[in-house]
């Protein structure tokens, strides 16, 4: 055989190797997603900072700004920071994943001093799980999140106005997530609500701050 047909062998392998190391990563199954998630999960809880407890009355405070932010491009494009309050007091750590893929693909594993939020990203629908337990499925498009067990909507954040988005739970209106003003640089300029109710219950707290996490994480990425 001839050095040339050797070394085209040696290409080839080399191209099949790199492609079945990266395959997983293509169209990630449950067991690769859940895989990840835990890798995912102790590398925020082992360097994210202390993150200060946010009330009801303290969630206008949280902003878009961040800090420790860092990307990484490899066989998937990670991209990790913290959210902090306008007082730039940590809030909010995300470790966000995308997975190489014809369509979209993605993991976001966040956490703040009394949740843990899971997403995985499937086109325009996104699998949301609030403390290990499945909430439903958020439809980034619509805003619409269907319940897992009712499969009924039981939020809805209208989208028909990006600069100010009204979060309504059950019929009910919580908040208005708000895009942060273009060129704007001072803190309140980039608050992530303008508005919350101060009568919120611990669920409807957990789901608007899912919700407002998720579009703040896919504002970055």
């Amino acid at each position: 055989m001839g050095i040339l047909a050797i070394s085209a062998i040696m290409v080839a392998g080399a191209g099949f190797y790199l492609f079945s190391q990266s395959f997983p990563n293509f169209k990630p199954g449950e067991k690769k997603i859940q895989a990840d998630l835990k890798t995912i999960r102790q590398e925020v809880l082992k360097s994210t900072p202390d993150l200060t407890p946010m009330r009801t009355e303290d969630l206008e405070s949280l902003s878009s700004k961040e800090m420790d932010k860092s990307i990484k491009k490899r066989a998937t494009t990670d991209q990790r920071g913290v959210f902090v309050t306008i007082f730039e007091e940590p809030a909010a750590a995300y470790y966000h994943r995308k997975y190489l893929s014809n369509k979209r693909d993605a993991l976001i594993f966040a956490k703040t001093y009394h949740h843990e939020y899971t997403y995985w990203i499937k086109g325009d629908e996104v699998n949301l799980v609030i403390d290990q337990q499945p909430l439903g499925v958020y439809n980034e498009k619509t805003g619409e999140l269907i319940g897992a067990r009712s499969q009924k909507m039981i939020a809805k954040l209208d989208k028909s106005k990006p600069a100010k988005m009204e979060m309504t739970i059950q019929g009910r209106a919580v908040g208005n997530i708000v895009a942060p003003r273009p060129g704007g640089k001072d803190t309140l300029s980039q608050r992530c609500f303008d508005f919350v109710r101060n009568d919120l219950s611990k669920e409807e707290e957990a789901i608007l701050l899912a919700i407002a996490i998720f579009e703040m994480v896919e504002r970055k990425v």
